[in-house]
């Protein structure tokens, strides 16, 4: 019986662990196309001078999963991202997504963009990416937008 309770003490010690490690979790803050559409980010990106970032990903992708369980929750990833850019998250398979990819030629999940408040695409990635290597394309979207 001691065993048992000691065991279940353990356990619960895990998971109390684990829960409260990813309450801490930090992740980049998106504006869902639920809440905004594409014409509204993009003028809100040219009255705050932002460059933004928009996430073209579906429900079924896994890669696109994968980002957001792994890239997007690394801490260097949210800092820098949240810190710089204006962040929008659009379903690929939404009518706004579907706009969306017409107009930026979306043809595969997940396309990331980055555009300049003027309107124009800076840069572009497609496919999955390591925390470090996204800080890194941010870092190079950032000195290209400042030349």
């Amino acid at each position: 019986m001691k065993k048992m309770i000691l065991a279940m003490s353990i356990v619960c010690l895990i998971v109390l662990v684990y829960a409260c490690g990813r309450g801490n979790v930090k992740q980049i803050n998106f504006i869902k196309n639920n809440d905004k559409t594409m014409e509204q980010m993009l003028a809100q990106a040219k009255s705050q001078n932002k460059i933004l970032f928009v996430d073209v990903y579906t429900t079924w992708c896994g890669p696109c999963k994968w980002m957001d369980e792994n890239t997007f929750q690394d801490a260097r990833v949210s800092e820098k991202f949240n810190k710089t850019f204006l962040n929008y998250k659009v379903d690929g398979d939404s009518f706004e997504g579907v706009n969306v990819g017409i107009i930026y030629r979306v043809d595969s999940y997940p396309t990331y963009l980055f555009i300049a408040p003027n309107g124009k695409v800076i840069h572009r990635i497609e496919g999955t990416m390591s925390p470090e290597g996204l800080v890194q394309e941010a870092n190079f979207v950032v000195n290209r937008a400042s030349k």
